[in-house]
């Protein structure tokens, strides 16, 4: 339970850091001291929370969990980055950043599914 409770509580405060750097609203003009120290904090969280925070898998089934966890977050990144791909295309203003995402995405995709064939 400490554990989902990490997790939770990380997701949360990425979340919420991620959305006072984007400012959707524009409630707020933080001086450039703090936009930088919000989004050095943002990276930081990001990097943990993507590369170094682990669980713990005690039997196939938390495994299989995992697995489902991970193939439901790479559908939802690739869900949000074609509409906004579409969404930008519409306006005629594509972001590089969005199409160079899309095309990582489905590549390392590719490349570890060729790897697991041939390897296994």
């Amino acid at each position: 339970m400490k554990n989902n409770i990490l997790h939770i509580a990380t997701a949360g405060i990425l979340v919420l850091l991620l959305v006072l750097l984007v400012d959707p609203f524009m409630l707020w003009m933080p001086p450039m001291a703090a936009m930088g120290v919000l989004l050095a904090t943002a990276v930081l969280l990001c990097v943990w929370a993507g590369f170094i925070m682990h669980e713990k898998v005690a039997d196939e089934r938390e495994s299989l969990h995992r697995l489902h966890a991970g193939l439901f977050a790479y559908l939802a990144g690739i869900a949000v980055l074609t509409f906004a791909l579409v969404v930008q295309g519409l306006s005629h203003h594509i972001d590089p950043w969005i199409a160079l995402a899309l095309g990582v995405m489905v590549s390392v995709k590719l490349g570890a599914r060729m790897f697991a064939d041939i390897y296994r």
